[in-house]
C-alpha cells in the first residue's frame, strides 16, 4: 500500500513538473522544463491575454499601460514599447519572457536574448487570433482548463456579434487616433477587422500600416460616412464638423466613442467591438433620415 501511495506521489510531482512545448507566432518551437509559473509580460495585450488564459497569477513583471484587467495594474512594471529594464527583468527570474513581435524593438530584443531566459513571441492581430493565443498561454503556464474555458467563451461572444451585424447596410469609416500629426488605421490594425465585423468599411484599409499619417485632404477625398475617435479628453474630431459637404457631418455621425480596449488584441477587447457596433448601428439609423 506504502509503495502504491509512493507510485501515485511520484507520478503526480512528474505531471506537475513535465515539460511544456508550444509553437510560438514567430514558428519557433519554444520548450520549457516545466510550466511557467514566473512570466514577463512585454506588452499590455500580452498581459491581459495572459490573465485570461488563467495565468495572471504567475505574471511578475508587464509593461507599460498593461491596465487590462484591473489586476494586471498591481504587477512590477519592467518597461514599455521603446526602452526595458533589463536588471529588473533578471531580478525577477523569470521562467519566459513573453515579447509583442512587431511592437518590441529588435534591438531590445537582441539584448533580452543574451540573457538565456526562454523567449515567446506573439503577434495577435485579427479578432480571431485571441482565442488560439489564449489557448498557447494556457498550455505555457498550465492553466489549459482555464483557457481553454475563457477561448471558447470569447469564441461565442465572438460569433454572437458576427451574426447580429451579418448583412447590415455598409459604412464607410474613417477612424481617427490622433490629430496632430492625423493619423489612422490601416489594415494591419485590430480595429480594422473590428470595423469589419459591424459592417464598416475602414477608409483606409489599403494601407498597410497599422498608424498610418494621412493628409486631411486624403479623408475629405473619400468622403466618409462615419468619422470616429477616441475620447482624448477634449474633441479632436471638432474641425471636421467644420467641413458641412461631409456625409458624415451631413448625418450628424462624427462621433467619439469611450472604447479604452479596442486597440487590445486580447480578450478585453470585446466589450469595447460591442460598442462600436452600436455607435455604426446608430450612425446607420441618422443616415436613413
Amino acid at each position: 500500500m506504502i509503495r502504491r501511495f509512493a507510485l501515485l506521489a511520484l507520478l503526480m510531482t512528474g505531471t506537475a513538473s513535465a515539460a511544456v512545448t508550444v509553437t510560438d507566432d514567430a514558428g519557433r518551437v519554444v520548450t520549457l522544463k516545466a510550466p511557467a509559473h514566473r512570466i514577463v509580460s512585454l506588452a499590455p495585450n500580452i498581459t491581459d491575454a495572459l490573465f485570461a488564459a488563467g495565468a495572471g497569477a504567475y505574471v511578475v513583471g508587464t509593461s507599460r499601460f498593461s491596465d487590462h484587467p484591473a489586476e494586471a495594474k498591481k504587477v512590477t512594471i519592467v518597461g514599455d514599447a521603446t526602452m526595458i529594464d533589463l536588471e529588473r527583468i533578471v531580478g525577477l527570474k523569470p521562467d519566459v519572457i513573453v515579447v509583442w513581435r512587431s511592437g518590441t524593438p529588435a534591438a531590445q530584443v537582441e539584448k533580452l536574448s543574451r540573457l538565456g531566459i526562454p523567449i515567446f513571441y506573439s503577434e495577435t492581430t485579427r479578432l480571431a487570433d485571441v482565442a488560439p493565443a489564449t489557448r498557447r498561454f494556457g498550455t505555457l503556464a498550465g492553466t489549459q482548463e482555464q483557457a481553454d474555458r475563457n477561448a471558447a467563451a470569447f469564441d461565442a461572444s465572438l460569433a454572437r456579434l458576427r451574426s447580429d451585424y451579418a448583412g447590415k447596410a455598409r459604412l464607410k469609416v474613417f477612424y481617427q487616433i490622433w490629430d496632430r500629426p492625423l493619423m489612422t488605421i490601416g489594415r494591419a490594425q485590430i480595429i480594422d477587422d473590428a470595423l469589419d465585423l459591424c459592417g464598416g468599411d475602414n477608409i483606409f484599409a489599403d494601407l498597410s500600416q497599422a498608424a498610418p499619417t494621412v493628409t486631411r485632404e486624403a479623408v475629405l477625398a473619400r468622403d466618409p460616412d462615419v468619422i470616429i475617435g477616441g475620447d482624448g479628453g477634449r474633441d479632436a474630431l471638432a474641425s471636421w464638423r467644420q467641413s458641412g459637404f461631409l456625409r458624415a457631418v451631413k448625418h450628424d455621425n462624427v462621433i467619439t466613442i469611450d472604447a479604452p480596449t479596442l486597440a487590445l488584441p486580447s480578450a478585453s477587447i470585446l466589450a469595447s467591438v460591442d460598442l462600436l457596433c452600436h455607435t455604426l448601428d446608430e450612425a446607420r439609423a441618422r443616415n436613413q433620415h
